[in-house]
């Protein structure tokens, strides 16, 4: 249901154009002639959209269906108690803009097909203008410091503003301790804290993102300390896990 109500509100409204009737794509600013990014971390309720149209096209519970399904386990520790998490924040309405993970670098490359061609399609349907000849998917490592430039300022006085209050979210010793999760909130919404320059929320923190080099990951996430989000930083990833999400880049190709 969602899938196709989002669907048709962008066939009605059509896609976003400048005066000389450019391409945008949905849900992205753009960064230079051929790149644009999504200004949020791919939520729950967006993937959620890519299951509802593998559960369509092959059934629920085919092995197309299981095989993009996210790892809720990866909430479970042995240290402490999170089922609510397991059970919850996949697919409970209230953690639906909140960033999906529990995925694979395989699952996000799947996606990033998928978001291409559904967009295509529907420029095609909407008969606006030529189909122009564009992919998402994961930005390099070089593509995302890049554009992790522009939010840098967050590092300014340990993370915080001038009021004290914390510019994106990380792990940091004023609410929380070492592997004691259970004092805060541990994720964020897609939408939390201050978007920069270009309009771009949670380049660091929150969840470690994805980039074109398997196994690796940047921005830091929200069980991460303050040096550990740096934008030079890398983490390194084997598997799904709590604390890795991705966003897309939008690169259209001359």
């Amino acid at each position: 249901m969602y899938y196709y109500l989002s669907l048709i509100v962008l066939v009605i409204l059509g896609f976003s154009f400048n005066r000389e009737k450019k391409f945008i794509p949905p849900g992205t600013v753009q960064f230079n002639d051929t790149l644009y990014v999504d200004k949020t971390e791919v939520s729950n309720f967006s993937w959620r959209e890519f299951e509802y149209w593998v559960i369509k096209k092959y059934g629920k519970g085919s092995n197309e269906h299981k095989s993009i399904l996210p790892d809720t386990l990866v909430w479970r520790y042995k240290s402490y108690y999170n089922e609510p998490y397991v059970n919850y924040y996949y697919r409970h309405v209230a953690y639906k803009d909140y960033p999906v993970v529990g995925i694979s670098y395989e699952q996000t490359k799947a996606y990033c097909e998928w978001r291409t061609n559904r967009v295509k399609l529907y420029l095609n349907i909407a008969k606006r203008f030529r189909t122009p000849n564009f992919e998402y998917r994961l930005p390099t490592n070089n593509e995302w410091e890049q554009l992790a430039e522009l939010s840098i300022v967050v590092f300014n006085n340990s993370g915080k503003d001038k009021k004290g209050n914390y510019l994106f979210n990380f792990l940091n010793t004023d609410t929380i301790e070492t592997n004691d999760y259970n004092k805060v909130d541990i994720i964020a919404p897609i939408k939390s804290y201050q978007k920069d320059v270009l309009g771009l929320y949670n380049m660091f923190g929150n969840v470690s993102e994805m980039v074109l080099e398997k196994g690796i990951s940047k921005g830091g996430a929200w069980n991460f300390k303050l040096d550990d989000c740096l934008a030079g930083k890398n983490q390194y990833y084997t598997e799904p896990t709590s604390w890795l999400g991705f966003r897309c880049i939008c690169v259209l190709k001359k």
